[in-house]
């Protein structure tokens, strides 16, 4: 009798950890289940996530906050971040009937607040009529960022992968003709950063090179794989300096700033493993490793524990956002996904800086916005573009350990 109670006591535990970890769609195991419900990173990360909804997404009113706990009206940019950090928790548990009702509601009613219809946009070399974009307040006309319609437009297709709901690809599909109203041929190509038509940025082009693959993954249609190239050649010609890429290129004097934001190299880490993925030329493995080791030094140093033991410390400077971070988490599984080698060593050096960030949890729940790098700026505690990126990485770290790595 025992033995029989010990074995329905077993069945059962097993049955709530494959139901918590919500494997319905994609046909999870109950080993991965109970792998992802025992992952330390997958709890930090889906616990952050649910503190981080609470305090700065409004469901009936369908309105993110910039900050946490106040009332404000986010950008667009914020409002996509945190449209990231649901899709990446829903990635792990999609049978969170909760993380679906949020992620719903985002990807339609949250962004509609935003959306333009209809729209005339002069661009410097042509006119475009009827064109339908994402403002970059809720509620306004004419102020609009190019890299901000892109990383709704990513949000916009990657629901549609999760949710299958067909007015998100259609959405996403709408928004990539605004997209492609920033290309010209002035510096030989590239999206422009804003309707000031100033200045092309790689923060405004590779994310688009994600968009255009991204579509074509689900449509097939060629015309997005072509765009996607011909953004991701540009960006190589234009803005890639010793594998890193510099942050914009000034149109009227040619002059480039050299900062090399990480969530560039991110985004081009991203956007090269698709076209891997995709195509299976090499050439795009090759750039794309490139990017990825120069990115480790950039990112972090190997320091000595207290213990006498090596350590890895993440960089300051490099970081700016936490939600940059999240978006080199989300690159490094993506590339490992899809590398020959398999190279683990990236996702070794975030993981063990993240051990580490797991006890810098305050006694609201919030997480160290800057990784332990020795960076402050308390106002990032409350910010969501900060604790939303640390629940990314969080989340995708979880990915890679449970689901991706074996």
């Amino acid at each position: 009798m025992n033995i029989l109670f010990r074995k329905i006591l077993s069945f059962f535990m097993s049955t709530v950890m494959f139901l918590s970890a919500g494997p319905f769609i994609d046909g999870r195991s109950v080993g991965d289940a109970s792998s992802i419900a025992d992952n330390e990173f997958a709890c930090a990360g889906y616990d952050l996530t649910f503190n981080i909804l609470s305090k700065s997404y409004d469901l009936s009113g369908h309105k993110t906050h910039d900050y946490m706990g106040k009332t404000d009206s986010a950008f667009v940019w914020p409002t996509a971040s945190l449209i990231e950090n649901v899709a990446d928790a829903y990635r792990l548990f999609p049978g969170s009937l909760r993380l679906r009702l949020y992620y719903g509601d985002m990807l339609t009613n949250g962004l509609e607040r935003y959306l333009v219809k209809d729209a005339v946009i002069s661009a410097p070399e042509k006119e475009y009529g009827g064109i339908s974009y994402y403002n970059a307040s809720a509620g306004g006309k004419g102020d609009y960022y190019y890299d901000d319609n892109e990383w709704v437009c990513i949000q916009l297709l990657l629901g549609y992968g999760q949710l299958g709901k067909r007015e998100l690809l259609d959405a996403a599909l709408d928004n990539l003709e605004f997209i492609w109203t920033g290309w010209d041929d002035v510096l030989g190509g590239g999206i422009y950063w804003s309707s000031k038509y100033d200045s092309k940025n790689a923060c405004s082009n590779a994310p688009a090179a994600i968009a255009f693959l991204l579509a074509y993954q689900f449509t097939e249609n060629e015309e997005y794989l072509e765009k996607g190239k011909m953004i991701y050649d540009w960006m190589n010609s234009a803005l890639r300096e010793n594998d890193l890429f510099v942050d914009n290129i000034q149109v009227e004097s040619g002059a480039k700033n050299y900062w090399k934001g990480i969530y560039n190299q991110a985004t081009m880490i991203y956007a090269g493993s698709l076209l891997y993925e995709i195509t299976d030329e090499k050439e795009y493995c090759d750039l794309t490793a490139a990017t990825v080791r120069a990115t480790i030094p950039h990112m972090f140093s190997e320091t000595e524990n207290e213990d006498g033991t090596a350590g890895i410390k993440m960089n300051a400077n490099p970081i700016f956002k936490a939600w940059c971070v999240g978006w080199l988490a989300r690159s490094y599984e993506k590339f490992y996904s899809v590398d020959p080698e398999h190279d683990s060593s990236p996702m070794d050096y975030l993981t063990a800086v993240l051990k580490k960030e797991l006890s810098t949890k305050d006694e609201d729940g919030f997480y160290d916005p800057f990784f332990c790098s020795g960076a402050v700026d308390k106002e990032n505690y409350t910010e969501i573009l900060g604790q939303d990126g640390v629940a990314s990485t969080f989340l995708c770290a979880a990915y890679y350990e449970t689901l991706l790595k074996k």
